[in-house]
């Protein structure tokens, strides 16, 4: 297990930046020594990371030796991790650990929840080593994180590098300010911009000669048809002119963009069944907890709305709303999930913040909520269930009483009101993985990637960082020339001296810049290949989900398994036995749309023959489950 990284008193002192001679301020990460734009670079595309030169492992022999991994770094030197994870695993996962129930599981009182039919799904990770430009190779001693030899399998290889030394490149002069404040940025990589619905910045701008170069959206039709400054949105098509989101104080709107104007307006026909007095938006002031700490994430194919409920109340939700017409149509009740004793009394800590990748499409995973008051990140599939849990306990995302008097640390605390660190924003990445801002308890790290699970995998610590609060952290994976992690830099009370670039007349900024570091992360099977998947030919996208016929059935030595999707999500194909134990996994991917083959040799996970019998074959993802049997025969 890996502890909280802690400081010492002394530490702590010399890096607080005191509020009053009689309190403390929270702790801001950052290097002091940078306080200039002029410390950074601005006004073109950064620089891009590439890990290439990864292929298949398939020849180790599992003993115990060590295995050297070579590898390139294409574009500058970087931290690296590598990180293991058993192939085909799925959720939900054991919830284990320290704390009040649900979150104890006295079978397993250390803080290691991440367990699926006996077996730890991350297998190992390492603490992360710079490597510069160039070739390279990384060794695994072929160990789990106990220390026993790793069996035989089908394992996913993932190497994530970040390069923590670049020079912070800025791409935006201006986003919210988050500091409870619901809702997250987007970044347009077909307009080059990054905005938040009430302000456009241009990617290629000089940020450091042009500071002031921010365009800002007109919302007056929005407001006058009684919405809202929108907080969070999601697209609804692909080029970002239609949105379903939050707007301030317990509004739930459809809007469109005019890029040409630059205005935000209402859908006048939508929501009117359904309470919007003039369309467009609808008031949700029934929900619980805070009005203005909501935020909304739909389903992957973008039917339902989901909307966060219960910061600061005593009733935690999430409720789904129909996007086609604002029908409320579904409310999942995680009041036991969030509530903690808030000196004495009942008070929930979330859910409010939902991960959205970079460019606000919502993560085919599950649905991933946390908020700044709770220890809690959660992720949920569909239908509501959990799938797996990171709380307190493994430095990732962790809580801690605060004493703003001499400002030092106390316990681990499941919620309260200032206790960081605060999770203000999740961004989804790709691989299921999930980034959340980290701050408040040292002074290096902006934020943490957890895994596929929930395991805290690394910590974002860039060394030439203006003194910072972190608030936001996304990640671009996409193969493009504006790849890597987007963070939020800056802070505020007496941090503000040190950021020559903010208004000294105020204590909190509304408004902080964003910048670029250099980061990537590539995966390769370990061990068995995974089951290769075909798509097939098709005239037009299909409008359902199928499972065909396994054929030939019965089947030696292999059989053919068909499936449809008509939408892009995480998708399991596997092979069950008569008593119902996992087999093989022979699909674990994001994939679809589209008709897809997928063959099965009658080998398990370990390539060993099954015996002759019936087996069930069964493919899940999102709203999906569906089984068949098929029969082997010797």
């Amino acid at each position: 297990m890996i502890s909280l990284r802690k400081i010492s008193y002394a530490a702590a002192v010399a890096l607080l930046f005191l509020a009053g001679t009689a309190s403390a301020q929270f702790v801001h990460a950052g290097n002091p020594d940078v306080t200039a734009l002029a410390d950074m670079t601005s006004g073109s595309a950064p620089t891009v990371l590439e890990i290439q030169g990864l292929s298949n492992i398939e020849d180790y022999a599992f003993d115990g030796s060590d295995l050297e991994i070579p590898f390139t770094l294409s574009g500058s030197g970087a931290r690296v991790w590598l990180i293991i994870y058993t192939d085909g695993q799925s959720a939900p996962l054991t919830i284990s650990g320290e704390g009040p129930a649900p979150y104890n599981d006295p079978e397993h009182p250390d803080a290691g929840w991440h367990v699926y039919e006996g077996t730890d799904w991350l297998v190992f990770k390492s603490d992360g080593q710079r490597f510069e430009e160039g070739n390279n190779a990384i060794t695994w001693n072929g160990k789990d994180q106990d220390g026993a030899n790793v069996a035989a399998g089908s394992y996913k290889l993932f190497l994530a590098a970040f390069d923590d030394e670049a020079t912070p490149h800025l791409v935006a002069g201006a986003v919210f300010r988050k500091l409870g404040t619901p809702g997250r940025f987007i970044i347009d990589l077909d307009r080059g911009v990054l905005f938040d619905h009430t302000r456009i910045n241009n990617m290629t701008n000089d940020w450091i000669d042009n500071f002031e170069g921010v365009d800002l959206f007109d919302a007056t039709a929005l407001i006058d048809a009684g919405g809202g400054t929108p907080l969070s949105g999601v697209p609804l098509n692909s080029d970002n002119t239609e949105f379903i989101g939050i707007g301030q104080s317990n509004l739930l709107q459809r809007w469109t963009v005019d890029w040409d104007a630059n205005r935000l307006a209402p859908v006048e026909d939508w929501g009117l069944d359904f309470g919007s007095e003039n369309g467009g938006v609808i008031n949700i002031e029934e929900l619980p907890g805070s009005p203005g700490q909501r935020t909304l994430i739909t389903n992957p194919d973008k039917s339902i709305g989901y909307v966060t409920a219960g910061v600061s109340g005593t009733v935690a939700q999430i409720v789904g709303y129909d996007v086609a017409t604002g029908e409320k149509l579904s409310t999942w009740d995680l009041t036991d999930l969030f509530i903690y004793d808030n000196n004495g009394a009942d008070r929930v800590g979330g859910p409010m913040e939902t991960a959205a990748f970079f460019n606000g499409e919502p993560d085919p995973s599950g649905i991933t909520t946390t908020s700044h008051h709770t220890s809690v990140i959660l992720r949920l599939d569909w239908d509501g269930n959990v799938m797996w849990m990171n709380r307190n306990g493994d430095g990732f995302g962790d809580s801690r009483a605060f004493n703003s008097a001499d400002g030092s640390f106390g316990d681990l605390l499941y919620g309260h009101t200032e206790a960081p660190n605060f999770k203000y924003s999740l961004f989804a990445a790709n691989d299921g993985w999930v980034s959340v801002c980290e701050n408040g308890l040292d002074n290096v790290s902006f934020g943490a990637m957890l895994g596929e699970d929930g395991s805290g995998l690394f910590h974002f610590q860039p060394k030439q960082v203006p003194l910072t609060w972190s608030q936001h952290v996304a990640v671009v994976d996409e193969g493009t020339a504006w790849d890597g992690v987007y963070m939020t830099i800056g802070g505020f009370g007496d941090a503000l001296p040190s950021n020559d670039w903010a208004d000294n007349d105020v204590t909190v900024p509304a408004t902080h810049p964003v910048a670029q570091w250099p980061y990537d992360q590539k995966s390769v099977t370990l061990g068995m290949a995974s089951t290769d998947v075909t798509e097939l030919a098709s005239n037009a996208l299909p409008q359902s989900a199928e499972l065909g016929n396994a054929y030939p059935n019965p089947f030696n030595p292999e059989t053919t398994i068909n499936f449809s999707l008509p939408w892009e999500a995480s998708i399991q194909v596997k092979i069950y036995n008569d008593q119902g134990q996992l087999v093989r996994t022979l699909v674990d991917q994001n994939m679809g749309p589209g008709e897809f083959a997928v063959t099965w040799d009658g080998t398990n996970d370990s390539g060993v023959q099954v015996a002759s019998g019936m087996y069930l074959y069964k493919i899940e993802g999102p709203n999906l489950k569906m089984q068949k049997k098929v029969t082997f025969l010797k």
